[in-house]
């Protein structure tokens, strides 16, 4: 694969990552301001919000990644 390649996925990934950390906060200003009261169905939103998080971390990574190779 060509270096010119690899850094444009790189680059693919590294918007990816953006765009889930701008979804994780947007979730994360609605719950904050959601009248859901503590259920069950409140902490499995938190847990996708964080799971968002964590999938956006590896990504970052993984860009971070590609591009030293």
């Amino acid at each position: 694969m060509k270096k010119q390649d690899m850094y444009d996925i790189a680059e693919k990934l590294a918007n990816f990552t953006n765009q889930l950390d701008n979804i994780a906060e947007l979730m994360l200003i609605s719950l904050n301001n959601s009248d859901i009261s503590k259920s069950k169905e409140l902490d499995r939103l938190y847990f996708l919000n964080d799971y968002i998080k964590e999938l956006s971390n590896q990504l970052y990574n993984f860009s971070n990644e590609i591009i030293k190779e």
